[in-house]
């Protein structure tokens, strides 16, 4: 295939939007699209020397994948060994466990499935700190070109039209699957191979002369800026809350389409600007600038403590990302791809690639065997560290139990099953499941009993459902059979409701914090929302219709307000600070949280009016003003917004103290 410098330019224009997005620049919000650039782009490069080689009968799978193997492997094998060697430097154990276990997975060219699996959203908080989690797109390409040499292969020879329409099929089916799955299945959509395989299909397509030649100029010219301002559109008016890929996969997609295209017609104004100097410069270091820029954010955003980084900073981050890029280019890159070194014949080349692999994944083994060496720490970044494993033993199995299966108990030590009481039952999400510690405490001390209910991401709200989360239905159902339970049942006279408040009346996440926004909407709508817009109205007449729903059963409801929020993760920001001297964000002011649990706060206090109703807060005893994050150098949160059991244990009792109902204590009538 003929060289075009244009294609090296376009590259630029493909990594440019991804590093400057991933370092946080305004004005590139949708820059994530790059890498669906770089999908048509390679299927389009590797499709046309497919082609020619199995026109001219001399195609070979073993020399196929020997050049992959030297344009790939080189530069990702030191990447992943520089990260490995950074990793034992400055991460906490299970930061360490969580980037092996990547690294291995990258070796396997299966790093989109280990990410699908272990982090719940790209956009997530949980993957704004994998080093590796970049390499999803090289595994999403890698597995594509298992399938697509062994696919031409078996179509050579057949007629033009069977060939182009097979394939054309192939990537309808794989659009239409994409377009479908964004919505109900969004992970699965983003990470996937199968919902991806159209995008690279587009250049496949290209390659082999799917999409007719034009002579006439202006029209060609037309298409080439149409190309341009698509990827333009969807780089500056994406986001992380635009449905992807999916339908919006489209714009950037066919926009990279139009400029390969545009290109092969003539050398169009688009093609002469991107084949300048300093685009296609830009365009040759790309995949190099791509393996380096991601890890380096990260480990920036750790040194520093946040994952806004300050726009100097940003920019370090990036100046950086070039010298490592550039010199990855011209040190490892181009020896490799020039050819196999002497004495390497295609066969061996490929062993020695396994061989590489297979030593990174024996290294990436050994660091999670040994749990991510927690030996080579100071005993004071152990103590903050061992914040982040201060969770509950319970909260998995007594996640999500539904009244029939027998919900978990909360209380202290009893001298035999006839001790069992149903004094209190605690209702909510997460952070609820949270309390538990501190609610054992409590009843130990009282000589009370209970249980707890709680699913994650689920409100104690009936008839509402979370329509952001995969499995909105079934929170619907867990708060209805609890609901049903109180129902039929005279235990349990007091009930506590815990939840994140703010989260679900705002709809938008704690500033700083990334994530989808959680989106509220009542189950009986018929079309579900896709906006926050109605969060605090149905949040406010849902959740009241819920507590006169227990109050009419005769029980007393205490709320518990919502746990301040810290933006970080308390015991990775504490291990950090004390092993790296990472700069510690500041926690929030009590003023802050007020603020942000406004519109929650409103509705408690409504709902507070109930002589029936008690509230009870974390804030006064947390906030004064700056909400405070350890006692004694112990975290109290678990992460960002959970208490650790050692907050919990530390806060429930004093905000528990004049509330809970002692032996004699009887059931309230409805207020």
């Amino acid at each position: 295939m003929e060289y075009r410098r244009d294609i090296d330019g376009l590259r630029a224009i493909a990594v440019l939007p991804v590093v400057l997005y991933h370092a946080g620049i305004p004005g590139f919000s949708g820059g994530f699209v790059g890498v669906d650039i770089f999908f048509v782009i390679s299927g389009f490069l590797i499709t046309g020397i497919l082609h020619k080689e199995l026109a001219e009968g001399r195609f070979s799978l073993v020399r196929f994948y020997e050049r992959r193997a030297r344009r790939i492997l080189p530069a990702l094998f030191v990447v992943v060994a520089t990260c490995l060697v950074a990793g034992v430097l400055l991460l906490l154990p299970d930061m360490l466990v969580g980037l092996a276990r990547s690294a291995l997975a990258t070796m396997l060219f299966a790093s989109n499935i280990w990410f699908w699996f272990s982090t719940s959203d790209y956009f997530a908080p949980s993957a704004d700190l994998e080093p590796l989690l970049h390499t999803w797109s090289l595994a999403v390409e890698e597995q594509f070109y298992i399938v697509l040499p062994l696919l031409l292969w078996w179509l050579h020879g057949k007629p033009r039209r069977t060939v182009l329409g097979a394939l054309a099929g192939l990537c309808i089916l794989s659009f239409v699957l994409s377009a479908w799955a964004t919505g109900p299945y969004p992970q699965e959509s983003f990470y996937f191979a199968p919902t991806r395989a159209w995008e690279l299909g587009l250049g496949v397509l290209l390659a082999l002369g799917a999409f007719p030649a034009c002579r006439n100029a202006r029209l060609v010219e037309a298409v080439a800026l149409s190309g341009i301002a698509a990827i333009f559109i969807s780089v500056v008016f994406y986001s992380a809350a635009t449905s992807f890929p999916g339908l919006a996969a489209a714009l950037p997609c066919f926009g990279a389409l139009a400029l390969l295209w545009s290109g092969e017609q003539r050398r169009t104004i688009v093609a002469r600007l991107l084949s300048g100097p300093v685009p296609v410069a830009i365009g040759l270091a790309s995949y190099s600038l791509y393996l380096w820029h991601w890890p380096i954010i990260v480990y920036f955003r750790l040194t520093l403590g946040t994952l806004d980084l300050p726009h100097a900073q940003a920019l370090i981050a990036i100046g950086l990302s070039f010298v490592c890029a550039f010199a990855s280019l011209y040190f490892v890159e181009r020896p490799f791809r020039r050819g196999p070194p002497a004495g390497f014949s295609p066969r061996l080349m490929v062993a020695s690639g396994l061989a590489g692999a297979a030593t990174l994944s024996l290294v990436s083994a050994a660091v999670n065997i040994g749990e991510g060496l927690p030996e080579r720490l100071p005993q004071d970044v152990r103590l903050a560290y061992a914040g982040s494993r201060d969770v509950d033993t319970r909260r998995g199995r007594c996640e999500g139990r539904l009244p029939s299966e027998g919900l978990c108990r909360i209380e202290g030590e009893v001298s035999s099953p006839a001790d069992l009481r149903n004094d209190v039952l605690l209702w909510g999400d997460s952070h609820a499941g949270a309390l538990m510690s501190g609610l054992d405490f409590v009843m130990d001390d009282r000589k009370l009993g209970g249980a707890v209910a709680f699913r994650g991401a689920c409100p104690p709200i009936l008839g509402v459902q979370r329509v952001d989360q995969r499995h909105s239905r079934d929170c619907v159902a867990f708060n209805e059979a609890i609901m049903t339970m109180l129902e039929k049942t005279d235990d349990f006279p007091v009930v506590v409701l815990s939840a994140r408040w703010p989260l679900a009346a705002n709809g938008k996440r704690y500033p700083g914090e990334t994530g989808r926004p959680a989106v509220l909407d009542r189950v009986d709508f018929k079309e579900a929302s896709h906006s926050t817009a109605g969060n605090y109205e149905i949040f406010k007449s849902e959740f009241l219709k819920t507590v006169r729903a227990i109050r009419d059963t005769g029980r007393r409801v205490v709320i518990v307000d919502g746990i301040p929020e810290i933006g970080w993760s308390v015991p990775h920001a504490l291990g950090l600070h004390r092993l790296i001297d990472a700069e510690l964000p500041p926690p929030p002011t009590r003023q802050a949280v007020e603020a942000r649990s406004a519109k929650a706060n409103s509705v408690l206090a409504i709902a507070d009016e109930d002589p029936g109703v008690q509230r009870v807060s974390a804030v006064p005893l947390l906030c004064n003003p700056i909400c405070a994050v350890e006692k004694d150098g112990i975290p109290l949160y678990s992460d960002d917004d959970h208490l650790s059991v050692y907050g919990a244990m530390t806060l429930v009792p004093r905000m528990f103290k004049d509330l809970m109902p002692s032996e004699t204590d009887r059931r309230l009538g409805p207020g």
